[in-house]
């Protein structure tokens, strides 16, 4: 297991018990000429998607970014709702997930979650990775060796977990759920004021320098720096529109952007010696939401991605960003009656519900 990966991970399941509760628990009722509410319907789903993330450092100009990428993967799955319960299970797909010759191998845990409810948004998440290659750089130029194409680092780990939650002011009219959760259908063209805040941690560990030796100049305020956390907090606001044509095909996106307090500490490497730098400074957070495709009162089809985009103002003016997201392709099918098995199971989930959130 990787070091941090039990703890950080226990964060991220109390994470979901205190947001997804008050989320699953909302009844708030909604202008049925404008939203469909298809919760209490079976709805069985199959989906293919990608999760991803990277880590950028904003180089002196004219001098290209550097940018690390993991080796991500193509899962596939299925699953199920009822009454805003939502499970999937999901594996590796064959045949797609072959390019470890080029860009090295990744291992990593990755934990999303999306939840809607009716007046209330969030994203969790929750990403452990080791092993990163380099897209803005080729070997040629750093001189580096290795078996890969692209230049390769084993060594460079991040985690993060995070949470950012959107109010939706117009929740009578406009819904996320019939683009993201596959539970409702938006019969008419509506949009949502959004407002809301984020707390986000981020850790990059790596044997030596994050900048390679022979860009170093390119990179002066933070050419030394081989591990750094980071910390913030804010409020965050913005929109989110649905345009519907027939009753059945549909467009959203949503956009918000919020700033606030980044706590920061990095670990510089001089020669032998390492020292501990700490400072306050300022974060901001994009979070950028998209669905489109074709949506009835049996069937879905459509693509959804959702992405968080992070960035730092260091001390001295260097700039560090990372992101995390997941982009999905999703075929639904909602049953006419439900199984008596699932009613039964609702209900008993429910029950252990109430108990632990009074």
């Amino acid at each position: 297991m990787i070091q941090g990966e039990r703890y950080i991970t226990t964060m991220f399941v109390m994470l979901c018990v205190l947001v997804g509760g008050p989320v699953l628990a909302q009844r708030y009722l909604q202008d049925t000429s404008y939203v469909r509410d298809l919760s209490r319907r079976v709805t069985l789903r199959a989906y293919a998607s990608h999760k991803f993330n990277s880590m950028l450092l904003r180089a002196e100009d004219p001098f290209p970014d550097l940018r690390y990428r993991p080796n991500g993967q193509v899962n596939i799955g299925v699953g199920a709702s009822l009454r805003k319960f939502t499970l999937n299970i999901g594996v590796r797909a064959p045949f797609v997930n072959d390019d470890v010759d080029r860009k090295g191998r990744t291992r990593y845990l990755d934990a999303q979650a999306n939840l809607y409810g009716t007046k209330q948004a969030s994203n969790l998440f929750l990403q452990v990775y080791k092993g990163y290659h380099l897209t803005s750089h080729t070997k040629e130029l750093l001189g580096w060796k290795g078996s890969t194409e692209l230049p390769y680092r084993p060594d460079l780990l991040q985690y993060n977990i995070g949470i950012s939650s959107l109010r939706i002011l117009n929740h009578e009219r406009f819904s996320y759920r019939a683009g993201f959760n596959q539970d409702a259908v938006q019969l008419r063209s509506q949009g949502s004021w959004l407002f809301g805040g984020y707390l986000t941690a981020y850790f990059v560990r790596a044997d030596s320098a994050l900048v390679p030796s022979r860009l170093r100049e390119q990179f002066p305020a933070g050419s030394n720096v081989s591990s750094a956390s980071y910390f913030d907090v804010g409020p965050m606001g913005g929109y989110a529109y649905t345009h519907v044509f027939r009753q059945r095909w549909f467009v959203t996106g949503s956009g918000a952007l919020g700033g606030g307090i980044s706590l920061q500490a990095v670990r510089v490497d001089e020669g032998e010696a390492r020292r501990a730098r700490r400072s306050a400074g300022v974060g901001w957070h994009t979070q950028l939401r998209a669905a489109a495709g074709y949506n009835s009162r049996s069937h879905y089809v459509g693509i959804v991605f959702s992405q968080e985009h992070i960035g730092y103002l260091q001390r001295e003016g260097q700039r560090f960003v990372w992101d995390v997201g997941v982009v999905r392709l999703v075929f639904a099918q909602r049953l006419r009656e439900r199984p008596k098995v699932m009613d039964r199971s609702t209900r008993w989930l429910q029950r252990k519900k109430e108990k632990m959130i009074p």
